[in-house]
């Protein structure tokens, strides 16, 4: 991978880490709202039902107050002159009967007298056949709502009887809904009274001019919407709500907004207490891995670094080896010594000077292209070539050390001189060709060296004797051992192993 993109990897690895720290109390916080729209979502949902079961308590209520109240009725008998108190009329309440006139009828038929006008007496009077009390009393006394019948005999008003009813009739649904502290459950009459509610409060309020009468109710008969604060206590509650048009009431059940924050703060409380230490040891992991990575890369940098001044370093001593192997050249060809001498002396430094300027111009120290190699050594011989000597070479694509490459050059250039110099005498033509195969199976390399000349003594007095014992002593440092046959010209066979080379450099 090449040095920018590795160090791009790093950066943005440490970039990611730096952001985990980050993402994770963000992705907490979504947590936290999505948590907080459910339990509000779960919230609405539970006073909704709760006040359909205060709709469903408060109607059997009512019901089953008319009832109680239609058999009393029937019971006072035709004449209204002769009406007389029930005892015992309807448990656990208190009824009052009352004549045409609006006074109470005590057990022994004398009128008490008038109290007052008295708005739902008046409502029943005018005709209407029942009517709701809102709530009587105060702190400091008892605390009650009433339900009231009209009578008539003989198609003509003739009295009211009255059953009135603890104001905590609802602490039973109350309990049972169990929507926490500072839930209410009530009943308001469709004027705006409060006819009873639980908690009980002080005393009776009109509330038609809250949000409920003034915006909720002339927008759907049922709903549920966060109140401003109660005029009751001030506090802030979910209220839904549901219109028993029937009765004339609506029905409320509610819960303290502030609960429902409480509560749910208090679990996400107690889940980031159980969190924290978690998210701590992430934080700490994170910052572990940024400060390996860091030194890592530090360290990268600074092996990159001496590795490039390392490579620069060899690519100056192999060139200045091939150099000064020219130089040896050159100080060859200038010395007094026979012409045959020099040439297979300087062919031999040129074989010795390919292999460093191969290394200097591919930038690879511990792995040689030996067909590219070996393609320069035989350029250079071909153009040494005898008049009318041809020169053809097929080498496959093989990767050694220049440990193996140097001998290899070298074996090269002794046969192909030995060809040219004892092969071809008197201007006879031919060719030499070379072959450098990689066999499928194995891990050996062959090259074969063959000429069509007139061939070579076997004895070193034939001319051969130095350039063999070279040959020979290059194929031992190869592994391997050379195999020569004599007919029509000469062919050389050397086999040797192929050693995986290490790769360095570029």
């Amino acid at each position: 991978m090449p040095p920018a993109k590795r160090a791009g990897g790093i950066r943005g690895a440490i970039a990611l880490l730096i952001l985990i720290p980050v993402l994770v109390p963000l992705f907490a916080l979504l947590l936290i709202w999505l948590g907080e729209r459910d339990v509000a979502s779960a919230a609405s949902e539970r006073v909704a039902s709760g006040a359909r079961v205060v709709g469903a308590n408060v109607r059997q209520l009512v019901e089953t107050t008319h009832e109680r109240l239609r058999l009393y009725d029937e019971k006072l008998g035709d004449d209204p002159a002769a009406f007389r108190p029930q005892a015992g009329a309807i448990e656990n309440t208190l009824t009052v009967l009352f004549d045409a006139d609006g006074r109470p009828i005590q057990r022994d038929g004398q009128r008490g007298a008038n109290s007052g006008p008295n708005t739902e007496f008046e409502t029943l009077k005018a005709g209407a056949p029942w009517a709701i009390i809102s709530m009587q009393g105060n702190s400091g006394s008892l605390r009650f709502f009433g339900i009231a019948r009209r009578i008539e005999r003989n198609g003509k008003f003739a009295g009211v009887v009255t059953t009135y009813i603890a104001a905590d009739a609802l602490s039973d649904v109350w309990g049972q809904l169990a929507l926490g502290p500072g839930s209410t459950v009530s009943m308001i009459r469709k004027d705006g009274w409060l006819v009873t509610r639980f908690p009980v409060p002080d005393k009776a309020i009109n509330v038609s001019d809250q949000e409920m009468f003034s915006r909720q109710l002339p927008k759907s008969p049922e709903g549920v919407f966060n109140s401003p604060p109660s005029p009751i206590d001030n506090l802030t509650r979910l209220v839904a709500y549901t219109t028993l048009e029937d009765l004339g009431l609506v029905v409320t059940a509610t819960m303290s907004l502030a609960a429902i924050t409480d509560a749910f703060w208090a679990r996400a409380g107690y889940t980031s207490l159980v969190a924290a230490p978690f998210f701590f040891a992430l934080l700490l992991l994170c910052g572990w891995a940024i400060l390996l990575l860091v030194r890592h890369e530090r360290n990268r940098t600074e092996l990159e670094t001496a590795l490039s001044q390392n490579r620069m370093l060899l690519q100056e001593i192999h060139h200045r080896v091939k150099n000064n192997l020219q130089q040896v050249m050159s100080l060859i060809r200038l010395q007094q010594a026979p012409a045959a001498m020099k040439e297979d002396l300087t062919r031999r430094i040129a074989a010795m000077s390919a292999v460093h300027q191969h290394i200097y111009e591919s930038d690879q120290f511990g792995v040689l292209d030996a067909e590219a190699y070996l393609a320069r050594v035989l350029t250079g011989l071909r153009d040494s070539a005898p008049p009318g000597v041809a020169i053809e070479w097929t080498l496959a694509p093989l990767q050694l050390s220049p440990d193996q490459a140097l001998p290899l050059g070298l074996i090269l250039n002794e046969i192909v001189s030995n060809a040219f110099k004892h092969g071809f005498p008197n201007g006879r033509p031919g060719k030499v060709e070379i072959v450098l195969s990689r066999p499928l199976e194995g891990n050996e390399a062959v090259l074969v060296a063959a000429d069509n000349g007139v061939g070579m003594s076997e004895t070193p007095s034939g001319g051969m004797g130095l350039g063999t014992r070279l040959i020979s002593g290059l194929a031992q440092q190869l592994g391997g051992q050379p195999v020569v046959t004599r007919d029509n010209g000469v062919r050389i066979e050397l086999r040797f192993p192929v050693n995986a080379p290490s790769k360095q450099g570029g």
